[in-house]
């Protein structure tokens, strides 16, 4: 028999049992009632299989079990109805209880945080599978779901143990409807659907000879699609996710095989980390850490989502977007900077209230995909413009027609109309050819200042042999890489106005870098990190950040170190790239035809640099001289 030691509704009960040596040396069940003491961190412990006795325990280390047991308690004095959940879970001691619940006379108490997390998901999953006459045996469920949690396997560097505890606090921190601990870990089905995906993970060995302690291929199968019909969230048991991570609402939210998700990172419902067909491989989103992913957003393909990135709701995301970047519509555009310091995942700001504007300037729409101005028309807005100009005119002219051969066949025109066109000015006609011809002006003047980008990308056709030498007459290392030019899914498309052609030797627009960039072999998202940490730098306002550009003198100082942290380029290729140095980089002629321009005037700045460094270091060196004598 256990004594029981009554107290107030804030002392905490549970049981434990552990194994004592007796006082024969036997070794025997012991039994023991423990209870805190509001005021210390302490137990008071009641021995009843060796004869009673009191003595004092200190508090186990896991807080987190001992929240849970000491909130659903208060539970079960306020909400009865609770009470037979929280009992067939492990919570509480149906022993312990003036109304024990019916079929929970046999069940043991929790013994640990693990546990009653692996009692209340798998009975979750079971009921809603039909219980024992469904496709899911609740006993095995239970012991794969326990069994998962002692594995030693980590994803992303985390323990199924580590990675669930930090997940259940993730929910209380971030969600402003979740007030206690107990609710994540029994209704919050994002916080389930993530427990039911580690442990498919561990699960799932496909390999034919793999298998292991907690299933093979199939069982980790069979998890995901219970659990994908019970809480309506399909993430296959190979993508990988970290810790802290929370599924806000869940329902809708599809995560792909071979996808990433960082530690920190907050997903709201409807989101989907897809493909883009039926290609095989690594072929889905990877997710940095500390990432806020608004509802309804579409990550699609094998891109990069960096650290510290916020992306709006709705959003249709198909290119990289680097890290610390906000990015919202459909196609996706970053329209700024994350604040220095902010974590997204954990603030959950889906307003993007708080962003600082990617050009730096107050006419630049947060929010909006496309900045406003009458300088920043784009060629496809020209375009429509000059083809609805083109309409009106053959309208025009068809009316104009229509009116001469009425006139002829002896039609008659009101006097007041004929003299209202009179005192209009230019007629109809008139009007719609000079706004033909003042957009045919602008266009030609749009096209002029992409000059120094584009000319270069019609070499297509050259001569094969110069890929294969370069201009010092060596076999050549890097070759011509052909390069879209327009590239309507750019997460910098529209952002930025227009760059003049006065810059065209001293500025380094996004399409230039990348260009150089993809030409040594980086990736995408690779060009659009270092584009991105490289504006950064710019004063917030200065004119080259309002056009999108990189002055060269920035470009050089700091090209290395961000390629050093942002790309996979060794330091040689990134130092030559930041010096301009042709020879060094090993182009072929063909692609040399690009940057002769921009390698110029980078060798130049290098030389004015060296050149003050060893002004610097004479004058020191005389100095010291001087001082010496």
């Amino acid at each position: 028999m256990t004594t029981m030691i009554k107290k107030s509704s804030f002392i905490k009960t549970f049981m434990k049992r552990s194994t004592a040596s007796s006082s024969d040396g036997s070794v025997g069940t012991t039994k023991k009632t423990f209870e805190t003491n509001n005021n210390t961190n302490e137990y008071v412990v009641v021995d009843t299989h060796n004869g009673g006795g009191v003595g004092v325990e200190k508090e186990c280390d896991d807080e987190l079990f001992l929240r849970l047991r000491r909130e659903a308690l208060q539970v079960a004095e306020k909400e009865p109805m609770v009470v037979h959940l929280l009992a067939k879970v492990g919570l509480l001691d149906p022993t312990n209880l003036n109304n024990n619940p019916k079929n929970c006379k046999n069940i043991q108490p929790a013994k640990t945080f693990e546990e009653v997390i692996s009692r209340i998901v798998s009975h979750r999953l079971s009921s809603c599978s039909g219980g024992a006459e469904g496709n899911l045996c609740p006993t095995m469920l239970l012991q794969t779901i326990h069994d998962a949690f002692l594995a030693e396997e980590l994803e992303l560097g985390h323990t199924m143990s580590e990675a669930v505890r930090a997940d259940a606090l993730a929910v209380v921190k971030r969600d402003p409807a979740c007030e206690t601990l107990l609710e994540v870990v029994l209704f919050m089905k994002g916080f389930a659907s993530l427990v039911i995906h580690r442990a498919a993970r561990r699960a799932w060995k496909p390999d034919e000879n793999g298998g292991g302690s907690v299933g093979t291929r199939f069982a980790a199968l069979l998890l995901q699609s219970q659990a994908s019909s019970a809480f309506g969230v399909d993430i296959h048991p190979a993508a990988q996710i970290g810790a802290g991570v929370m599924f806000d609402h869940a329902s809708g939210i599809v995560v792909g095989e071979t996808a990433i998700i960082g530690d920190g990172t907050t997903i709201l419902h409807g989101v989907t980390l897809g493909g883009t067909g039926k290609e095989n491989g690594d072929r889905h989103p990877k997710v940095g850490k500390d990432v806020l992913i608004g509802a309804g957003t579409k990550i699609l393909g094998n891109i990069h989502i960096g650290d510290r990135v916020k992306i709006g709701a709705g959003s249709v995301v198909l290119r990289a977007i680097p890290g610390g970047a906000t990015a919202v519509g459909a196609p996706a555009r970053i329209i700024g900077f994350t604040p220095s310091g902010e974590r997204p995942g954990s603030n959950v700001d889906t307003r993007l209230a708080d962003v600082e504007p990617l050009s730096g300037v107050a006419d630049s729409l947060v929010g909006s995909t496309i900045t406003k101005s009458t300088t920043d028309t784009s060629l496809s807005t020209v375009a429509t413009d000059i083809q609805a100009a083109s309409i009106s005119v053959k309208r025009v002219e068809s009316s104009s027609s229509t009116s001469s051969d009425n006139m002829e066949s002896g039609g008659s025109t009101d006097g007041d109309e004929a003299e209202g066109e009179k005192n209009n000015g230019d007629s109809p006609k008139e009007e719609a050819t000079s706004k033909k011809i003042v957009l045919n002006e602008l266009k030609k003047d749009d096209d002029s200042s992409h000059n120094d980008d584009d000319e270069k990308d019609n070499d297509d056709e050259g001569d094969e042999d110069d890929d294969r030498v370069t201009d010092f007459g060596t076999p050549a290392r890097c070759f011509f890489a052909k390069m879209s030019k327009d590239d309507c899914m750019c997460p910098f498309s529209g952002s930025f106005r227009k760059s003049p052609s006065a810059h065209s030797e001293d500025w380094i627009s996004h399409s230039k870098l990348q260009t150089l960039l993809v030409q040594q072999g980086c990736t995408d998202g690779e060009c659009v990190e270092v584009f991105f940490e490289l504006l950064h730098l710019l004063p917030i306002g200065s004119t080259a950040r309002k056009y999108g550009c990189i002055p060269v003198d920035v470009f050089s100082e700091n090209f290395v170190d961000i390629a050093q942290e942002k790309t996979s380029l060794d330091l040689a290729t990134c130092q030559a790239l930041a010096d301009g140095d042709l020879k060094a980089l090993g182009l072929s002629k063909k692609a040399s035809k690009r940057f002769k321009s921009l390698f110029s005037t980078l060798g130049q700045n290098s030389t004015r640099a060296l050149s003050r460094i060893s002004s610097a270091s004479d004058l020191l060196s005389s100095k010291k001289g001087r001082g010496t004598d």
